[in-house]
């Protein structure tokens, strides 16, 4: 069978509407491109007569080595544009000049959203820009000059910042994402990847229940036997440090607070004192 299309070569391809091609794009066909040759001479070419700026985004721009075919304002994507734009745009001429940036995190902020996260972990400003609102925290490993121990302060991204507050604040958070102001630090610190319980055969009590009895009274009534989340009635106290892995802090006041049982499980354990879980914490 030969080529239906007319160039006289032998069909090898049907297509929907039933006729057969010597290719399997009617394109490739010699005599079918002769003839919408044809058919097209003379027509007026659709860009004929338009502006500099629209002819010129249909070649590839050599500026920014992207193709801007067809597009009228391929003048707007070029290097050269973007420089004066960014020129003019400097200083006070900046619309956003004198304004905060709409997401912008602040302590008050974090401190009226996120309660635990607040009580968790410590920050600050940069005292070295007063004006920027910059936070800083610790970085979790005790060896870094940055860490809380040597009385260290880093900026962390928001990411960071972001991430502790979903482990701490969220009900399927696992406590974790601790800060690091490098990878080496994460790396080295015993708290990151640490797979089985350090202190799984240490039984041993530095108090005896009366002194902690006495210890649990002491706190609630500081607090006035009110939940510090909820307000409601308190009948537990909270460590901040789990007792399972920094005992020598387990009567220390200034560490505890009080707390209803609901809000003791929901907010400040949430199954967080299982061996499984705190076999994955480590504090030296």
């Amino acid at each position: 069978m030969k080529c239906e299309y007319g160039c006289g070569q032998d069909a090898k391809h049907q297509f929907k509407n039933g006729k057969w091609c010597c290719n399997r794009n009617v394109m490739q066909c010699l005599a079918y491109k002769k003839k919408i040759s044809i058919i097209h001479k003379g027509r007026k070419a659709w860009n004929k007569g338009l502006t500099k700026e629209i002819n010129s985004g249909m070649k590839k721009n050599s500026e920014n080595n992207k193709k801007t075919w067809g597009n009228p304002k391929a003048k707007f994507k070029t290097k050269s544009f973007k420089v004066k734009r960014s020129i003019a745009n400097k200083g006070s001429n900046n619309p956003m000049f004198g304004k905060s940036h709409p997401n912008k995190i602040s302590i008050s902020k974090i401190k009226m959203r996120y309660l635990f996260f607040f009580k968790i972990e410590e920050m600050r400003y940069n005292p070295d820009k007063p004006n920027k609102k910059e936070i800083q925290v610790h970085c979790k490993n005790h060896k870094c000059k940055n860490s809380k121990e040597r009385g260290g302060w880093f900026t962390p991204t928001r990411i960071q910042i972001a991430e502790r507050i979903r482990q701490l604040e969220d009900i399927n958070g696992n406590g974790g994402s601790y800060f690091y102001c490098s990878l080496e630090c994460k790396n080295i610190c015993p708290l990151y990847g640490l797979k089985d319980d350090p202190f799984k055969d240490n039984n041993k009590i530095l108090y005896t229940q009366s002194e902690y009895q006495q210890f649990r009274e002491y706190v609630l009534k500081r607090d006035n036997y009110k939940c510090q989340y909820c307000s409601e009635k308190a009948e537990h106290v909270h460590h901040e440090r789990p007792q399972k892995l920094e005992p020598f802090f387990a009567l220390d006041p200034d560490l505890a607070w009080s707390v209803c049982k609901n809000c003791h499980y929901e907010k400040g354990h949430r199954d967080e004192c299982s061996t499984g879980n705190l076999s994955k914490k480590r504090c030296i």
